[in-house]
Parts: C-alpha cells; structure tokens; sequence
C-alpha cells in the first residue's frame, strides 16, 4: 500500500509539473514530458533521479516488512 502511495503521489505531481509547463510554455505535452529531466538544472537532474529510485525501494521495503509483521502470528505473554 505505501508502495502504491508513493506511485501515485509522484505520478501526480509529474502531471502537475507537465500541466504547468504546458500552460507557461505554451507547448505540447511529449515537449513538456521530454523537458521535465533537462529542466532540473539547478537541483541536477541525476540527484532528481537518484532520489525518487531510492523512495520507491523504500517504499517496497516498508510494504515487506508490513506484510511479514501481520504474517507473524500473535504471541501472548505468560
């Protein structure tokens, strides 16, 4: 569930990104997607990158262990 969370929140704000450059620059929208990468100059696109990979195997992470935590069963103490 985090997982689908995370794709969905960055699927989200990359189509507010897209929409914005659409209306500023006034061009299509494969211009505008193609432009996202290059656009990040000042924060560098490779950082961008990096840092959203890193976020989607964490979120996977978080998914597993959630998913092994309620496979355990309950111990009760004596």
């Amino acid at each position: 569930m985090v997982t689908f969370a995370y794709m969905l929140v960055i699927g989200m704000l990359g189509v507010l990104t897209i929409s914005l450059d659409m209306f500023v620059y006034h061009k299509g929208f494969m211009y505008c997607f193609k432009n996202i990468y290059s656009a990040e100059v000042g924060a560098g696109a490779i950082t961008i990158v990096v840092t959203a990979i890193l976020g989607f195997l964490w979120s996977v992470v978080v998914d597993i262990r959630l998913r092994k935590s309620k496979k355990q069963p309950k111990q009760t103490g004596n």
